[in-house]
């Protein structure tokens, strides 16, 4: 037999009245430790009466008979003038089986601790019965959020465990229930993880940043670890091994590589100054583009100016030699047709390309992509000329301590890892030259008298709440494109590998098999 206050009133003492049941509570939830006569009328009495000592030892006095018919191992010290404990062995508690079960599952494997912490569950009944006092409530307080925590340590056990999908249906309606609990999120990412379903793990952190974020708290160490986790590359990726090589023509050289050989060819044309070795670099990046290569043959190149291809030519237009880059890649692989997924400012060297040479293009994908950046008198989207200028100026300087991380991606803007990562591949990509060249053609081209020309299939995806690029400037292009699709998803970021995995889902179904 065992004492029994976790939910269960009047336990395992039969014939004790209510206020002995609460100080029998009381005492129970509080050892070993002592419980003086003050402290114990607080807790049952708001304003305690005056016969409130007399009151008590009559309690304990009964509460003593009712322990000793259930147990000679079960007893009520005195401790000095007038402190009373409860002096039982811990498995003569639930409270104390419990608190064992905790300690002695810290040390076993997971599979083996999440069965010993399902039974400390079974134990856990519900609240002890405890007075209706304001001094109560701070102790009633306390045995839920240590019930909170044995469930977080069982489903962490689960989780880490051999079924880790068992976890999965609680942690939903909990997380659910309370979206604030960041530790249940850490552990509901993590078995998403471990069960396989790497998509549905991102959305639960990017669901768990945006409840955090929505109420001023900024996503822990912890949860971006967890999320770090399930965007490592594993020893399975079908990425290849990252071979940087030329096509050369009379015009020069282009960088580009292929990473994958699995169906369709995909040309992925990046934005700004990102390079192919430093987007392999990146635990984002890199995560994003083995999803992609698991569906389609994905290459990628670096444009002139930028990483290992040849220097911009100053005698000819940048955006003409970008469209020049993508062909050059494509004969160099003898690829008649391939897919073109744009991202940003490089929508306007698919879009281009496209007009220019529709034979050669399968598909495209456009994701917070543009025809125009600039508001004008007959275009109501994007930014004004004068906004427009001042950003590229800052941008391209450093010391004007622009964020451009919590523009382009606000979503990992937290996140210090992705911060030097964008730091480092800026750093190297391309000088101030370059990058005024490339910004000013990504804020400054009109592309819209080039659409009707555009006659390949065209998914236009956005972001909602992009932050940088005006979800109008979707619904314009898909208003224009003669074969456009558009969808809309939910995010904040104007990269296509951060965010979550809507975006590259629906570029996934849309090219098909």
């Amino acid at each position: 037999m065992i004492v029994r206050v976790l939910g269960t009133a009047g336990g395992d003492s039969p014939g004790l009245e209510r206020k002995a049941r609460e100080i029998l509570s009381i005492l129970t939830v509080r050892s070993p430790a002592a419980v003086t006569l003050d402290d114990l009328a607080e807790l049952l009495w708001d304003d305690p009466p005056p016969s409130a000592v007399k009151t008590l030892r009559a309690h304990l006095s009964r509460i003593r008979a009712a322990l000793r018919a259930l147990s000679p191992d079960a007893r009520v010290e005195r401790v000095g003038r007038d402190g009373y404990r409860l002096a039982v062995k811990p498995s003569i508690t639930d409270v104390g089986l419990i608190a064992e079960a905790r300690e002695h599952a810290r040390r076993l494997p997971p599979q083996e601790a999440a069965a010993v912490l399902a039974r400390a569950r079974e134990w856990w009944r519900g609240d002890p019965e405890l007075p209706d006092t304001a001094a109560a409530a701070a102790l009633r307080r306390g045995r839920r959020q240590e019930r909170r925590l044995l469930v977080q340590e069982h489903l962490g056990a689960v989780a880490a465990g051999d079924e880790p999908a068992a976890a999965l249906p609680e942690l939903e309606q909990l997380t659910t229930a309370d979206p604030l609990d960041e530790p249940l999120w850490v552990i509901y990412v993590r078995a998403l993880h471990r069960a396989g379903r790497q998509s549905a793990a991102l959305r639960a952190a990017a669901d768990a940043r945006a409840a955090l974020v929505e109420v001023g708290l900024d996503p822990s160490a912890a949860l971006r670890e967890a999320q770090a986790e399930v965007l490592r590359p594993v020893p399975s990726s079908p990425l290849g091994a990252v071979v940087v090589r030329y096509a050369t023509d009379e015009d020069g050289s282009t960088a580009y590589t292929r990473l994958s050989t699995r169906g369709r060819e995909l040309v992925v044309l990046n934005p700004g100054m990102l390079t192919i070795d430093g987007l392999l670099d990146g635990v984002h990046a890199r995560a994003a583009l083995s999803f992609l290569a698991e569906h389609a043959t994905v290459v990628c190149l670096d444009r002139r100016g930028i990483g290992l291809s040849d220097p911009l030519d100053p005698r000819r237009a940048p955006l003409d030699q970008w469209v020049a880059d993508v062909r050059r890649v494509l004969d160099a692989l003898a690829i008649e047709r391939a897919d073109l997924f744009a991202n940003f400012d490089t929508g306007l060297v698919a879009l281009e390309f496209a007009a220019r040479h529709p034979e050669r293009v399968r598909s495209l994908v456009l994701a917070q992509c543009y025809a125009r950046y600039i508001r004008g008198d007959d275009y109501p989207y994007g930014l004004d000329s004068s906004t427009t200028e001042s950003l590229i100026r800052d941008t391209v300087d450093p010391a004007r301590g622009v964020d451009s991380v919590a523009m382009a991606a606000p979503s990992v803007a937290a996140d210090d890892a992705f911060r030097q990562w964008w730091n480092r591949l800026g750093r190297r990509a391309a000088g101030p030259a370059v990058a005024v060249a490339v910004r000013t053609v990504a804020t400054g081209t009109d592309l819209r008298h080039r659409l009707p020309r555009v006659t390949a299939p065209t998914l236009v995806v956005h972001r909602r709440n992009c932050l940088n690029v005006d979800v109008g400037h979707a619904s314009y292009l898909a208003g224009h494109l003669p074969h456009a699709t558009l969808r809309i998803t939910p995010g904040t970021d104007g990269l296509w590998f951060t965010d979550g995995p809507d975006l590259l889902r629906h570029a996934i179904d849309f090219l098909g098999p």
